[in-house]
């Protein structure tokens, strides 16, 4: 298997880490947050300019047709800039539900402005929402919770049993509660009484809404391989340039040892990520599942590994707001907190048999 880049992906790459590096510092991130959605306008246009909001669609949905690994490419760009725009929910997890699970004619309505940053969607699948139908439409009733980049959306996705709806949040009926997230970006709750939606605006979700979580699953560890890399980097400068006793503390081996566990767990962070970018092309759903377990554990222990040691090793510094790692911190503890505990997560893959048969090969004779 050939991991290396390829010319292609590599001009997106440094495309995506160009625009982070001149447009997205520390203070843009908080005035982006200080907008009234949550977000930077002009950055999300800046994003939609370079085209990676068409990355994942086919080029007959108007995309770019291209695959995994260039959205994990993206990820962790924005993962190392911390942005905090609604690639995720409106991209990765609404825009995929479309692609997955609408009509040609459906898709044809919503995608291109999608696409075009136009239309800001999200997806909701974090509730108990019951649909019973009435003639020729639909009546939805219940509640989701934390429903990423909901607070923002023009157009939400929610699921309802195995059926997905294409709702706009000023339908009667709906309400939503939105807030911002500890790590950065806003959700929000939503109630749902008696909302009328037209039968044509029902997809078909059974089956198919595995398919959008895993993208949701592959992103987050993209992006949080990219926030371990940059508190990595931040971590070794300030070894190098803090000094106590008249030199730096990175002359401590003690210390020195710390900074190299934190680069194993960076690296087996990365290999994740890019496992769960190749297991797009998966077709074995019960491989697809047992790997994608594996990813959401890795990810939740590197993460909290890489976080907790690059703020005990800038000290007092480490919690400040001023300071970019205790924002990495954050945002790295909130995607653990989304893709569920590391012990789940290893029980999961148990119950899915693991990579590897119950008797080793050595004594199956």
């Amino acid at each position: 298997m050939d991991l290396e880049l390829s010319d292609d992906q590599r001009m997106l790459q440094d495309s995506v880490q160009r625009l982070i590096a001149e447009r997205y510092d520390l203070d843009a991130r908080r005035a982006a947050m200080r907008e009234p959605r949550g977000w930077s306008p002009v950055m999300w246009s800046a994003i939609t300019d370079l085209g990676l909001t068409m990355l994942p669609f086919s080029q007959e949905q108007g995309g770019l047709g291209l695959g995994g690994v260039e959205t994990m490419i993206v990820g962790e760009a924005f993962g190392r800039g911390l942005v905090v725009e609604p690639y995720l929910s409106s991209i990765v997890l609404a825009g995929n539900a479309i692609r997955e699970c609408a009509t040609a004619a459906q898709a044809e309505r919503w995608l291109p402005g999608i696409l075009s940053g136009e239309t800001i969607a999200a997806f909701a699948d974090s509730g108990s929402i019951l649909a019973r139908s009435e003639g020729e439409d639909w009546l939805l009733d219940g509640e989701a919770r934390m429903v990423l980049g909901g607070y923002s959306a023009d157009l939400l996705l929610i699921l309802a049993g195995d059926d997905l709806f294409a709702v706009p949040p000023s339908v009667n009926g709906l309400t939503r509660r939105g807030y911002q997230l500890h790590g950065g970006g806003c959700a929000a709750d939503l109630h749902l009484s008696r909302v009328r939606v037209a039968g044509s605006d029902r997809l078909a979700g059974k089956g198919r809404i595995n398919r959008v979580l895993e993208a949701g699953i592959a992103w987050l560890a993209a992006e949080a391989t990219g926030a371990m890399q940059a508190a990595l980097d931040l971590t070794v400068d300030y070894l190098k340039t803090r000094e106590q006793f008249g030199k730096a503390i990175g002359t401590n081996q003690a210390l020195q040892h710390r900074a190299a566990e934190m680069l194993v767990e960076v690296e087996q962070a990365r290999s994740a990520a890019m496992y769960a970018a190749l297991l797009a092309d998966e077709s074995d759903e019960h491989a697809r599942a047992a790997g994608h377990a594996a990813v959401k554990a890795v990810i939740g222990k590197a993460g909290r590994f890489v976080a907790q040691n690059a703020v005990q090793l800038h000290g007092g510094i480490g919690v400040s707001e001023e300071h970019a790692i205790s924002h990495y911190f954050r945002r790295l503890t909130a995607i653990g907190m989304i893709l569920g505990d590391t012990e789940s997560q290893l029980g999961r893959l148990a119950a899915l048999g693991g990579f590897t048969g119950a008797v080793p090969h050595f004594g199956a004779a």
